[in-house]
């Protein structure tokens, strides 16, 4: 993947809720990509789907450092934000992708924003967690099946993970499934692609089941052999199902003769 190499650029939004930096590479038709709870981190699968498409990676208010914005205090905030993001740098109907807290902050968008959502991806979406206690344990293990394949800046990002996740709880408001989002998933009209990991300790596979029951033009894909963040387990079955899904649309099908065999499609609710 390292010939897939693009590289994302820095920069800084005025929207009418304030200032927002986001990163930004890549030609082609828009992509937005929300971060988890444990802030931005640029994979190497991101850097290679920049070279079909433009990525653009906003950072939410108050994390990685950055200041909160007034008004802006949930996750519908900042759904609504997203939406200012995309009428100001983008300016057209875009795809939106979620990973855990950012999942739970694009499904919002696209119930509340329909206008601006082309095709969805919920990557192992928080928000829909069963009744229970949290998760336990240490946190690379809770996050990756496969920790060793962290690369150094990857590592430098989850120095900053515990000071963002204090920040996502706040916006969370110590919520583990959003029932009023719940209630409406069936308004979501997008395309949308849902991924999980069959090794995920953080989000079981009973939150993806029930997205799938929920969201009518849906697609569950179970990705083998990966944990909380598919992109650091499996990039390469994440780069092939996520760059097939946002390239052909309603022409989506899982090619099992091109690299992806780790991976298998649960069509309907079960």
């Amino acid at each position: 993947m390292a010939d897939d190499i693009v590289t994302f650029e820095q920069k800084t939004a005025s929207l009418p809720a304030g200032t927002v930096r986001y990163h930004v590479a890549g030609t082609g038709r828009p992509v937005i990509y929300l971060h988890a709870a444990g802030g931005v981190r640029l994979s190497q699968p991101l850097h290679a789907l920049a070279r079909h498409f433009t990525i653009y990676v906003p950072v939410f208010p108050g994390f990685d450092g950055t200041a909160p914005l007034p008004g802006i205090a949930t996750i519908g905030d900042l759904a609504a934000l997203v939406a200012q993001f995309a009428d100001r740098v983008i300016a057209q109907k875009c795809d939106l992708m979620g990973h855990s807290f950012g999942g739970h902050v694009a499904a919002w968008c696209a119930v509340l924003h329909p206008d601006r959502i082309d095709q969805l991806v919920l990557q192992c979406a928080a928000g829909f967690r069963p009744p229970g206690p949290p998760p336990q344990g240490d946190p690379m293990s809770l996050l990756f099946a496969h920790p060793e394949r962290l690369r150094p800046e990857d590592k430098e990002a989850l120095g900053h993970a515990a000071a963002n996740r204090e920040v996502a709880q706040r916006y969370r408001g110590g919520i583990a499934m959003d029932e009023a989002l719940l209630a409406r998933l069936g308004e979501i009209n997008a395309l949308t692609l849902i991924l999980q990991g069959t090794q995920d300790r953080m989000i079981g596979p009973d939150s993806a089941r029930l997205l799938k029951s929920r969201i009518a033009r849906s697609h569950l894909i179970y990705v083998y052999d990966a944990g909380h963040v598919i992109e650091i387990d499996q990039p390469q079955r994440f780069l092939s199902v996520v760059g097939d899904f946002l390239g052909r649309g309603e022409g989506f099908l899982v090619n099992w003769g091109h690299g992806v065999s780790g991976v298998f499609v649960a069509r309907g609710p079960e």
